[in-house]
């Protein structure tokens, strides 16, 4: 007989889900949006510090990722590690794209200096 609750695939599908939201959760509360590095990608002061927030965003969001991997204590642990990388990689390119194409159409005077 099929033991009844959750099983570990699908409490593993959820860790993976939450995983990925937190690091986008984290994006939002470090940084603003691509939309906005976009605005401003030719200032280079500001470049750098949204360089310097999705450094924080990526070490924050693995950090929290490899702990939670850890108190998962099971074979699935490693797929919550990979869902936070996974989305910490589309991220960088995000905003790396984003601040790019700001600077290659010399935005930067969106907002106050």
């Amino acid at each position: 007989m099929a033991s009844e609750g959750y099983s570990g695939d699908a409490i593993a599908a959820l860790l993976f889900m939450q995983s990925s939201a937190t690091t986008m959760d984290v994006y939002s509360a470090l940084n603003s949006s691509p939309w906005t590095a976009e605005s401003f990608g030719a200032d280079q002061r500001r470049s750098k510090a949204l360089k310097e927030y999705v450094t924080h965003a990526v070490v924050y969001s693995m950090g929290y990722a490899i702990v939670a991997g850890i108190l998962a204590q099971s074979r699935y642990a490693w797929w919550i590690v990979l869902s936070a990388l996974a989305t910490n990689v589309y991220l960088i390119w995000l905003y790396m794209r984003a601040m790019r194409r700001g600077r290659a159409a010399g935005s930067s005077d969106w907002a106050n200096n």
